[in-house]
């Protein structure tokens, strides 16, 4: 047998399938990628939950009176047990308020799951509970609308001052520029993303986020003010409101 011959039997007994290159490892040296890896987690976890077969997927669960029905619920009970920290019903709106840290899985599980399918991110934003509660400061707010079931849903994470939380980039390339501008506006810090800078304001904006609420109405600094003295007088309208 030759060299080449051997080296790819040896392929086969050590991987189960003949390699044509170098395996595409990952971080901790595995052959698989993160996503084949979470796939495959995710399939364990489903084989370990046989409540899933028994629930009701049907869009009308989306709208009980029961939130623990809600299929999106459903599923991260199942698969993501410690999740889920509230979850709120306000005019036929649901919102599931979620642990930080696991914020993108949330919404990597609602997104890849056939029968919730959250596979359309509407929008991104963050909110400033100032004054509203003592901790967490903020709140991240992902839009998610799955296009075969046509629902809604609203996935939170609360984060305090300076505590990043997960991007979305990775499972949702629309997610860029909206994280941009939470981190403008607010200083929201998104783990992950690939160019977290300032979109609305210059690069060396140095008076803060301005959708803060403690933010001055005018900004930190003093406001110019320009044109003191008026040298054309103002003159009222002849317009009556009447169309003449």
């Amino acid at each position: 047998m030759s060299d080449g011959n051997a080296r790819e039997t040896h392929n086969l007994n050590q991987e189960g399938t003949v390699g044509t290159g170098p395996a595409d490892t990952s971080a901790g040296g595995s052959p698989a990628t993160n996503e084949d890896a979470r796939s495959t987690d995710a399939r364990q976890v489903e084989a370990l939950a046989p409540e899933l077969d028994l629930a009701d997927w049907s869009r009308e669960a989306y709208f009980a009176d029961d939130l623990e029905r809600h299929p999106a619920v459903v599923l991260l009970n199942a698969t993501l047990p410690d999740a889920i920290l509230d979850i709120i019903r306000f005019r036929n709106e649901t919102t599931i308020h979620v642990r930080p840290e696991l914020y993108r899985e949330v919404c990597r599980t609602l997104r890849d799951d056939p029968r919730v399918a959250m596979n359309f991110l509407t929008d991104l934003t963050a909110v400033d509970m100032l004054r509203l509660r003592t901790s967490p400061r903020f709140d991240v707010v992902a839009q998610l609308y799955s296009l075969p079931n046509r629902v809604r849903l609203r996935v939170k994470a609360g984060i305090d001052d300076g505590q990043a939380v997960p991007s979305l980039v990775p499972l949702w390339n629309g997610a860029n520029w909206m994280e941009r501008e939470a981190y403008d506006m607010f200083g929201i810090i998104f783990d992950g993303h690939p160019n977290l800078r300032r979109m609305l304001l210059s690069d060396d904006w140095d008076e803060g986020h301005p959708l803060r609420k403690d933010y001055p109405l005018r900004g930190w600094k003093e406001f110019p003010v320009y044109n003191t003295e008026r040298t054309v007088p103002r003159l009222r309208t002849r317009w009556t409101g009447r169309g003449v």
